[in-house]
């Protein structure tokens, strides 16, 4: 099964559980004009925002095939996902202003469930998709580029092509990125090699849900060239390729020693 027909499948597992019980409750709230969450602090605000929640599940999530039928892509459906996620966050103070421990009003509680259970939702779709069901090596890799951790991410890696034998192991540039070219695909990772952009090509370009890495190579003896790296996807403005996907883009530098025959050092820098 691909992995976006797991997602879609825990998506709708997910709301089938919990539909009919939310519709009822939102049904209620609406119905209740003099009562009810109008008389709480900011209460036109929250009857909005569960106006606004009943209609992004009914609309476009509590569906059992979402891809291609309300989402284009995977992407578009993340994308979308995130900003949901990022809308509810951003309400959350108006649930915070009505919390009075014992005392919070059963509308806030039922709120604060609610939207608590759709950004966790959201966050384990986003793990399907992303790592879950993988082979270890990979499962580790791929985690520590979600959750941004470069330097565990480099750690592993350089583990693994130190798993290389020295007799095989040739002092060029192109062999190195290309063992990380191979190590990497077959792993699982969506990476694309010599990437073209209108001011030339990068070596490696990894893709997630809603972040892009662009990487360099350089090959010395035993320098650090990971500044000139680094350099060279900022002169060269790889990442405005990838800006109109309003994805996180972060450029990784990666500096490679012919003398101990692996990654000698790395910078990282986000781009947008």
């Amino acid at each position: 099964m691909k992995d976006y027909k797991k997602v879609e499948r825990y998506i709708f597992d997910f709301f089938s559980a919990r539909f009919d019980d939310f519709d009822m409750f939102f049904r209620a709230t609406s119905q209740n004009r003099r009562m009810g969450i109008y008389n709480l602090k900011y209460g036109t605000r929250l009857m909005d925002l569960l106006i606004s929640i009943h209609g992004n599940v009914e609309e476009e999530l509590y569906f059992e095939h979402l891809i291609p039928h309300k989402f284009v892509t995977p992407d578009s459906l993340f994308e979308y996902l995130s900003n949901f996620k990022k809308y509810l966050n951003d309400n959350q103070k108006l649930i915070d202003a009505n919390f009075a421990n014992e005392s919070t009003p059963y509308e806030i509680v039922k709120i604060q469930s609610i939207k608590t259970d759709l950004v966790s939702m959201i966050d384990y779709a986003k793990s399907i998709y992303d790592y879950e069901n993988s082979i270890v090596p990979y499962q580790e890799l791929r985690f520590k580029l979600i959750s941004g951790n470069i330097p565990d991410f480099i750690k592993i890696l350089n583990s693994i092509l130190a798993s290389v034998s020295y007799a095989i192991t040739k002092a060029r540039e192109g062999y190195f990125h290309s063992n990380v070219h191979l190590i990497l695909k077959l792993l699982g990772f969506e990476i694309v090699s010599e990437d073209m952009t209108s001011k030339g090509r990068i070596d490696a370009v990894i893709r997630f849900t809603d972040i892009i890495y662009i990487i360099e190579f350089k090959f010395g003896f035993k320098e650090d060239l990971s500044n000139v790296a680094l350099k060279q996807i900022k002169d060269n403005k790889y990442a405005d390729k990838f800006l109109i996907e309003h994805k996180k883009v972060v450029g990784i530098g990666v500096s490679f020693s012919s003398e101990t025959k692996n990654i000698n050092a790395f910078l990282t820098e986000e781009l947008n």
